[in-house]
């Protein structure tokens, strides 16, 4: 009589893969092969999906999905050829700008532009070209620009690499967002700040076109001292608001001012963008159904817990890894409205970290764990609709604790918990 069929003979061998589990999550040198392995599968399907279902189409300006031909980047294009046109001024004007949209793309693009005019500098640019040579482009500079900033924090190739797997890599390009140009702009200029001021307070002043994003580095110039660095910095500001009053008039300033009480109402009270889309303390608190005032006093927490990280990381004796991980992190968090989009600074952030675990003798248990967690959130978005978790909130909050870990005085780079193998 032959002997019956068990799980093992079939190849499936619970214990086996229960153990490479295990070694997976105990060793630095495997997690980081297995990650190298995996980012080259992920970065060529995340292109494939970016450009293949999200920049193309079975008609004109319209991907796959029947959305506007590169999602959000479609207005950033109607901006752009509006302010080509002479007519600076008409995306500040919402009904003005949604008649725009309709006309470009069809009656379901509806997005209202809340950026400076600044921003209407690249987005002119952008809309020379037809929206779908536009979006490519978008998309292909916005990469390279991403993993050449990730390449200069890394110093090595294969980190870089695994950088740009991210999850939140793919989020960013899907939407035809402009976080990617966000996050290596303050790379950049977090890295270039003692070395190269004047060049890093460029890279600071640029963000102008991100105010939420561009405050913090400023302040903790001026707290520290590096006047030239800030010099630079305001002095990029003021060259792009003068550039942009000179090629498209005072009409989109006087609508930009004008529309901030406007942005507030649609963004923040009415969360016109979809509860689940914003990522901040505000968005967590809404997303539970909790009032205004509750969102506020818990957005005023985060943010003040993510500032007092930046600042100490600052003025305190810190690698400039750390330091610049700390301006990353924590630049997200201070701001009311947080798009899942704009969650990948944190990206960097956690480069830098495990590049500063990396010299001080190994990734700890909580960092491991933190890195494994990351697939999780590839659906930011849709996981928090479908389980009412902020999980951008999360992995913002992840990202500056395990950040906060190493800067503190009793876990300084002592690197004892855990060795590379």
């Amino acid at each position: 009589m032959s002997a019956p069929i068990t799980i093992e003979a079939s190849g499936f061998r619970p214990a086996a893969l229960w153990a490479d589990l295990k070694d997976l999550a105990g060793s630095d040198a495997r997690l980081f092969a297995f990650a190298k392995r995996a980012a080259w599968v992920l970065v060529p399907l995340t292109l494939a999906i970016v450009v293949g279902v999200f920049g193309t189409g079975p008609e004109p300006r319209r991907n796959w999905y029947g959305d506007m031909l590169g999602n959000d980047f479609s207005q950033v294009w109607v901006a752009g050829r509006a302010a080509l046109e002479g007519r600076g001024g008409e995306p500040y004007d919402l009904p003005v700008h949604l008649e725009n949209l309709k006309a470009a793309f069809g009656p379901e693009c509806r997005f209202a532009w809340h950026y400076p005019p600044v921003f209407l500098m690249p987005a002119a640019a952008f809309a020379i070209p037809e929206p779908q040579p536009a979006f490519l482009l978008w998309t292909a500079l916005s990469l390279a620009v991403f993993t050449w900033a990730m390449r200069f924090a890394a110093g090595r190739r294969d980190a870089a690499w695994i950088a740009v797997a991210h999850p939140l890599v793919y989020c960013t390009l899907s939407y035809g967002q402009n976080g990617l140009f966000t996050a290596a702009l303050l790379t950049f200029g977090t890295l270039l700040v003692d070395r190269r001021p004047w060049l890093a307070g460029l890279c600071f002043g640029l963000l102008a076109y991100k105010p939420h994003f561009a405050a913090l580095a400023p302040l903790l110039l001026l707290i520290t001292g590096r006047r030239v660095c800030l010099t630079s910095c305001l002095a990029t500001v003021l060259a792009l608001c003068l550039a942009s009053l000179a090629l498209f008039g005072t009409a989109p300033w006087i609508g930009f001012v004008g529309t901030l009480g406007e942005t507030n109402r649609i963004i923040l009270q009415k969360a016109a963008a979809g509860l689940e889309l914003n990522a901040s303390a505000f968005g967590a608190v809404r997303l539970w159904g909790g009032p205004i005032a509750a969102a506020w006093a818990l957005q005023a927490v985060v943010a003040a817990l993510a500032l007092g990280l930046a600042i100490r990381a600052w003025t305190k004796p810190v690698e400039p890894n750390l330091r610049a991980a700390a301006l990353l992190a924590a630049a997200p968090l201070l701001s009311p409205y947080l798009p899942v989009y704009d969650l990948v600074p944190l990206v960097p952030a956690t480069l830098l970290l495990v590049l500063t675990a990396h010299r001080a003798g190994g990734l700890r248990r909580h960092e491991r764990a933190f890195l494994l967690a990351t697939p999780l959130f590839a659906l930011l978005r849709e996981g928090a609709g479908l389980t009412g978790v902020p999980f951008g909130l999360v992995l913002g909050l992840a990202a500056l604790a395990c950040i906060a870990d190493r800067i503190r005085p009793s876990g300084s780079l002592d690197g004892q918990h855990s060795a590379l193998v």
